[in-house]
């Protein structure tokens, strides 16, 4: 486990410098402080290897508990968005519990806090380092364009080396664990890789909303480019993948 965290943070080092080599080049920062508008609007996911990761960081911060408090609050809020309580969803989720899911995950993510910051910045999941890096964000960031940019074209980092990073690193750990690529809201999987026993009981009284649990591909994450624009053509995002 310590060899996929030492390599995830490679990853991270990588998108952040990245995202500076960006802001160099257009002369802007790629993100306006205390906005928020991308988690206003977008509750992420990440593999569950990422949110073993995050606590491993946090832990003796003193923001752990913060952490694990909120993500408590929001599994067991009864959001008007996800009504259906039927436990874990086993096999395919209903077509109800998929529609509540989609209906959360454009939702505002509880970990942006009062003053439109997020309060996991450190470990963030790679979905969130990658907006406005290896994804254009032209759609719903305000920030005003830079050099060589317009308002509806941002640049973003255009190597498939990224993809590539990130691909052979999930394949490793599938490999020596096919439950750390397991997928889910960033809360979810948190509270579960922290509370595992507090997390199964939950789940084992039907207080957590179906569509919160239920697990997701993480090869549709929105972090490529690619997949953005199939998306602008009406095309699956997944079918998107296969573009260098």
């Amino acid at each position: 486990m310590i060899e996929a965290f030492v390599k995830l943070r490679r990853i991270h080092k990588v998108f952040d410098l990245a995202a500076q080599t960006l802001e160099e080049d257009i002369g802007k920062p790629t993100c306006i402080s205390s906005c928020g508008i991308c988690c206003q609007h977008n509750t992420p996911y990440w593999m569950t290897i990422e949110a073993i990761h995050a606590i491993s960081v946090l832990t003796g911060t003193g923001r752990l508990n913060k952490a694990m408090s909120v993500a408590e609050g929001w599994l067991l809020e009864q959001h008007q968005q996800a009504k259906t309580y039927e436990g874990m969803p086993v096999g395919w989720a209903s077509p109800r519990i998929r529609e509540e899911y989609n209906t959360l995950a454009v939702s505002q993510c509880p970990f942006l806090d009062e003053d439109m910051r997020c309060s996991i910045y450190e470990v963030r999941p790679l979905t969130c380092r990658a907006f406005g890096v290896t994804r254009d964000n032209a759609e719903t960031c305000p920030r005003p364009p830079g050099r060589g940019e317009t308002i509806t074209q941002r640049r973003y980092i255009r190597t498939p080396v990224f993809r590539k990073m990130v691909e052979d690193w999930r394949q490793e750990c599938k490999d020596k664990n096919q439950s750390w690529i397991t997928a889910g809201f960033v809360p979810t999987l948190l509270f579960r890789a922290g509370k595992k026993k507090k997390f199964r009981q939950l789940v084992r009284d039907n207080r957590i909303a179906s569509a919160k649990i239920v697990g997701v591909d993480y090869e549709t994450t929105l972090m490529w480019q690619p997949q953005v624009n199939a998306i602008r053509r009406g095309v699956m995002p997944e079918l998107a993948l296969a573009e260098r």
